[in-house]
């Protein structure tokens, strides 16, 4: 066995050919994804990308160290890279644009719990900083690993404030590059209203009515179109009193009959029982499709 300490706190032990993380002599059972070698990576590049998140997408696989498919490397190579990575990471505060999201957040909220104090004192600005870059990744994986449920009332309020321009244009970018191919898109831009509707129905915000107010005319109604057969409180994701729900889905009615009266089918889709779960996902994917004036 070979073993790396990082500090008090953080330590890998290459294990019967596996490497494993150890926080406080525990066992970290996080599935490791992926973990970038970064001396490999020429540092003018490094200061060009935002994150790791981002770098996976652009580098070659040749630069990935790739935990169940390692490409040849041999299990002790993988070891000293996961270790270098790791102690880069450290070295950096923990900074978590260093290291995949997937793996730097959940690993430094353990180290939180075990009492690391430079971990207990980042861990939530880590959070509120990669939230208010706006990038989607990094936005839907906090949102729906509860990472916000660290912060406190106030500080959500305030990384509302903060987040929803750039968080609002990255949407609308990636609705633009969705929207012409809608049907063969949908389940991605599912994803980008959930975004929305977490936000604002779990903390309990505007940002919904914000982020329309903001989309470009053109796209508004047939927005409009699509969230609304989307909506369901039974699916909903979160637990929030059916009452709020109940209040945001009358918000959203009196808003389109306000701006676009001639949308009888949405207030028909009101009385047909599909808040309760009366209408399929199918039956309402195929009802966003109808065409109206």
């Amino acid at each position: 066995m070979i073993e790396f300490n990082i500090n008090n706190y953080l330590s890998l032990k290459l294990e019967k050919g596996k490497t494993n993380v150890y926080v406080k002599n525990k066992l970290f059972k996080q599935c490791k994804y992926l973990l970038l070698n970064l001396p490999l990576i020429e540092k003018e590049f490094i200061e060009e990308i935002e994150s790791i998140d981002d770098a996976v997408n652009k580098l070659d696989n040749s630069l990935e160290f790739q935990v169940d498919n390692p490409n040849g490397l041999t299990p002790e190579t993988l070891f000293w890279g996961h270790s270098s990575n790791l102690q880069t990471w450290f070295e950096n505060d923990y900074n978590t644009s260093l290291i995949h999201s997937n793996l730097a957040f959940p690993l430094l909220k353990e180290l939180t719990k075990a009492g690391d104090k430079v971990a207990k004192k980042i861990f939530k600005d880590e959070i509120a900083s990669r939230f208010e870059t706006g990038y989607l990744h990094i936005i839907q994986f906090l949102l729906l690993n509860n990472y916000l449920d660290y912060l406190n009332k106030e500080e959500i309020e305030c990384l509302m404030m903060q987040s929803e321009f750039n968080l609002t244009v990255n949407i609308i970018r990636k609705l633009n590059e969705l929207w012409t191919e809608f049907f063969k898109n949908y389940w991605k831009i599912i994803n980008l209203i959930e975004i929305i509707l977490i936000i604002t129905l779990k903390y309990d915000n505007d940002y919904f009515f914000y982020f329309i107010e903001n989309l470009p005319e053109n796209m508004k109604k047939k927005f409009l179109k699509r969230i609304i057969p989307y909506l369901n409180y039974k699916e909903f994701k979160y637990t929030i009193p059916y009452g709020r729900y109940f209040t945001f889905f009358e918000r959203i009615l009196d808003y389109v009959y306000n701006k676009y009266p001639n949308i009888y089918d949405f207030l028909n889709l009101f009385n047909g029982g599909y808040m309760s779960g009366g209408m399929s996902m199918d039956e309402r994917y195929s009802y966003g499709a109808i065409s109206f004036n």
